[in-house]
């Protein structure tokens, strides 16, 4: 039986925070991302998770989605098959957090999400790496994807965490405890500490890496998940038969795209795109899509569109009612920004 995993994204962060991981384990696991943007406590977060799959789980929780994962276990320890807490911690706030955050909150209303991007990213990367443009341009085009309402939700969830200290010598399954060696935010000696605590629990250490481990070095991340949950065998022998890149749209794939592929089907009608256009989340709810299709097709994430089963010939009619160039989607896809693509996918001088 393939394993269940969830990912748990960070603060202000998506799906594209894990592409890389997503992208590897899909043919030898099934993989959902969980959509935090419209919880306000890290309790509604842990439970969000624990819906998107029946039955045992695998959480990966990432930075603010590694507490949500130490409460899905509170919530539901008999649910939880293994768990990865990566560039996180399980203390509650401090005092002085409330000031860093707020000032963040301060900017955004002031300035806009760009600017607060602007602002917390450069420290949350390796030192060396604060200005680079590979890892700049397309976390602050997740971020500013973050609308402020979501970013006071989840930064007001962090300040009144539990405190899941307690909760860590009751853990009983498989546990990987992952850092980046230069994260600033959640640094090593905390981590060790972290790993101390828990019973059995391994600690892998992605070197060069700041707190955003998982984009940063996204190779070394996805190599340490694959040998702490045993597939590594399975994924080299399923990447012999793939397109360097590419999903392979086989038959578990389109099944698991149907509600996604007829909603975009469906846009051939006049009328529905008349609808589409109007109430995009009423329209959508007509195809019983879940929480992580709604999330993928209202943010317009092609590549989490297609990596749920998505046929971009389909999805291609929402392009049409909401205009975009393919060498947009294919950025996208890329997570990369558009005049990047360019260069360095197709070569053009931009």
């Amino acid at each position: 039986m393939r394993p269940q995993i969830v990912f748990l994204p960070g603060l202000l962060c998506d799906s594209r925070v894990f592409a890389a991981q997503v992208a590897a384990l899909s043919p030898v696991a099934d993989i959902k991302v969980a959509d935090f943007s419209q919880d306000a406590s890290i309790e509604a977060m842990a439970a969000r998770a624990l819906r998107l799959f029946e039955g045992a789980v695998t959480l990966i929780g990432f930075s603010m989605g590694g507490r949500a994962a130490l409460e899905a276990f509170r919530q539901a320890p008999e649910r939880i098959a293994r768990l990865c807490l990566m560039d996180t911690g399980a203390a509650p706030a401090k005092d002085s957090e409330a000031e860093t955050r707020g000032a963040l909150l301060a900017l955004a209303r002031a300035e806009g999400m760009a600017a607060l991007a602007r602002q917390w990213l450069p420290p949350m990367l390796h030192p060396d790496r604060e200005a680079d443009p590979a890892l700049i341009v397309p976390l602050g085009a997740m971020v500013e994807a973050a609308t402020l309402a979501q970013a006071e939700r989840q930064i007001g969830a962090l300040l009144a965490r539990p405190d899941a200290r307690g909760l860590l010598a009751e853990i009983r399954c498989p546990v990987l405890v992952m850092v980046g060696r230069q994260d600033r935010w959640a640094p090593l000696a905390q981590h060790e500490a972290l790993a101390a605590a828990i019973p059995g629990a391994e600690l892998a250490i992605i070197e060069d890496a700041g707190h955003f481990a998982p984009v940063e070095r996204p190779e070394a991340v996805t190599r340490a998940l694959a040998r702490w949950l045993g597939v590594g065998d399975q994924m080299a022998g399923e990447a012999a038969d793939r397109i360097p890149d590419s999903p392979i749209f086989d038959r578990a794939r389109q099944r698991r795209g149907y509600r996604l592929n007829k909603m975009a089907m469906g846009l051939c009608e006049p009328a529905n795109r008349d609808a589409f256009r109007s109430d995009e989340p009423a329209y959508l709810a007509r195809f019983a899509l879940d929480e992580t299709e709604i999330a993928a097709v209202m943010r317009r994430d092609w590549r989490e569109m297609v990596r749920l089963g998505g046929n971009v010939f389909h999805l291609l009619k929402i392009s049409a009612i909401d205009p975009v160039r393919m060498t947009e989607i294919g950025a996208h896809q890329a997570g990369m920004d558009h005049d990047v693509f360019l260069r360095e996918r197709l070569g053009k001088k931009t």
